[in-house]
């Protein structure tokens, strides 16, 4: 499918970077809308994720990569499941992000909370080889500015054996650790 405007066809490096990279062909998306409709986090963000497909089909990077969007991607694949022709939405927002976090272009609006959770959430798992919930709230609370965030409910579980104090951690947590410097190696190239 080729897009035209004015009787040129559109071509763009952004575009054939973001379908290299991802491995999807974002210009065959035809705007159908169902990636939306379907999407249980779109309520809350600024852009509907066909509208980013479609900000990278006409290359409008700065619109494609400074919106909360892509930061706030559930990645639920429920975009994937509804699209006719099987482009893999959530490939394309991973890719999305990593161009934008490689550019330095900060998560804004809600994206920047979502963001400092999940890198906290994943510390959390890379550390520990499970999630341990104090560690993900002593962290999201200090990388969020945020100190104070739940520590007033935080004695409650406790008390109640709900919330353990240790984390603790999984026996030969150097596999996982070699699976994470697999991924950072990939998400390199």
């Amino acid at each position: 499918m080729r897009l035209e405007l004015a009787g040129k066809a559109l071509q763009s490096e952004f575009l054939a970077a973001v379908e290299e990279h991802s491995g999807q062909n974002v210009s065959a998306c035809y705007q159908c809308g169902k990636c939306t409709g379907g999407c249980p986090v779109q309520p809350d963000l600024d852009l509907s994720p066909s509208r980013v497909l479609r900000f990278v089909q006409l290359g409008l990077e700065d619109k494609a990569l400074s919106n909360e969007t892509i930061w706030c991607c559930a990645a639920c694949g429920t975009c994937t499941s509804r699209c006719p022709i099987g482009i893999d939405l959530v490939s394309i927002m991973d890719t999305l992000r990593a161009f934008a976090e490689r550019k330095g272009i900060s998560p804004p609006g809600k994206g920047d909370t979502v963001w400092t959770f999940f890198r906290s959430f994943l510390d959390g798992v890379r550390q520990f080889g499970r999630l341990s919930e104090v560690a993900l709230m002593g962290s999201y609370n200090i990388n969020s500015g945020r100190l104070y965030t739940n520590v007033i409910k935080a004695p409650w579980f406790v008390l109640r054996s709900k919330l353990g104090i240790m984390p603790h951690k999984i026996e030969r947590i150097e596999r996982l650790e070699r699976v994470f410097q697999r991924i950072e190696e990939i998400e390199k190239k």
